[in-house]
């Protein structure tokens, strides 16, 4: 019968002891905004070599090798200095394979109020019940709808929408029977847009 000693011995540690199982992976993907549409300008590290920074192609492209224990996570972060796009939270990597996918959306860089009142021409009335919607590289992300009276009870037409955007965007107002109308600011930044009515011709 073996010692105690030598059992012990021959017994690995707790945790399986030895060298971690490493994993070499070449990780590629597309840097993109929230909209799918390919960023250029951007860099993309791991998590186990932070150091390590790549760039991303012209068509938002990028290939990184990654050695790690199974787990890493995959971070991006935008280089333009115009801040229309952010990062988002690092992406988690769970993979044991030599080739991995993984895209990586940004987030857009700026919020915005939007508010003012609708009106329908002629005679240039204010209007309830418009709908009102923002869109970003020609996606909706927000809409709501004109409403309030005033203390005759008059339709007010006010709207307010926030939204997030990378520095452009349209808003539009619909209402049935009506064209369509649109504000489509050159490039906004700030918190709150000025008052901006809308005209329903």
């Amino acid at each position: 019968m073996l010692p105690i000693a030598a059992l012990l011995a021959a017994c690995p540690p707790p945790g399986g002891g030895g060298t971690p199982t490493t994993y070499t992976t070449t990780v590629s993907g597309k840097v993109t905004t929230p909209a799918g549409n390919p960023i250029a300008t951007a860099r993309v590290w791991a998590s186990t070599d932070p150091t390590t920074k790549v760039a991303v192609a012209a068509d938002g492209n990028y290939s990184l090798t990654v050695t790690h224990p199974g787990t890493f996570t995959v971070s991006v972060d935008y280089t333009a200095t115009d801040g229309n796009y952010k990062a988002v939270a690092p992406q988690s990597v769970r993979t044991t394979t030599p080739a991995h996918t993984q895209n990586v959306p940004l987030a857009y860089g700026y919020t915005t109020t939007v508010s003012g009142q609708v009106y329908v021409a002629p005679p240039s009335a204010l209007t309830n019940g418009a709908t009102v919607t923002a869109r970003v590289e020609g996606r909706v992300v927000r809409s709501t709808t004109s409403s309030g009276t005033d203390v005759a009870g008059n339709p007010e037409g006010t709207y307010s929408i926030t939204f997030d955007h990378p520095g452009t965007f349209r808003v539009t107002a619909s209402l049935m029977g009506r064209r369509d109308a649109s504000l489509n600011p050159p490039r906004v930044t700030g918190a709150v847009v000025p008052y901006s009515p809308v005209l329903l011709p």
